[in-house]
């Protein structure tokens, strides 16, 4: 399992739709939209997206699960991929590859990782 949280400026709806369209868009494969889920209220947002992609040489799926959160001014992006196992349980890293993904396309809108306190 991989994960990444990253923090910049705008709003969540704005950042949601940008990693919404550009995920979609990128690479030989894009990944699948799974699920999404938007909600705001009061100027705080959260966008809750889930992409999946499958791999045939390990016959094994990943995903990634993105949140947005935030209000107009500051909005943090969290995002957890999984999976990657497939034939006798080879892991070939693929959880990196749609995470690696999502931290281009907000590194070319200014995010940069935040780093959050284990707990």
């Amino acid at each position: 399992m991989a994960k990444i949280c990253m923090a910049g400026a705008g709003s969540v709806i704005e950042t949601a739709k940008l990693i919404k369209t550009e995920m979609l868009e990128r690479g030989k494969v894009p990944p699948d939209l799974r699920a999404e889920v938007y909600h705001v209220q009061d100027g705080v947002g959260v966008a809750l997206f889930v992409f999946e992609r499958y791999y045939m040489r390990t016959s094994g799926f990943t995903s990634l699960t993105v949140a947005v959160t935030g209000d107009n001014e500051a909005v943090y992006v969290d995002g957890i991929g999984a999976g990657g196992g497939g034939m006798m349980e080879a892991i070939w890293s693929t959880e990196d590859k749609l995470l690696k993904t999502l931290i281009e396309i907000l590194k070319e809108r200014g995010f940069e990782e935040f780093i959050q306190e284990e707990k």
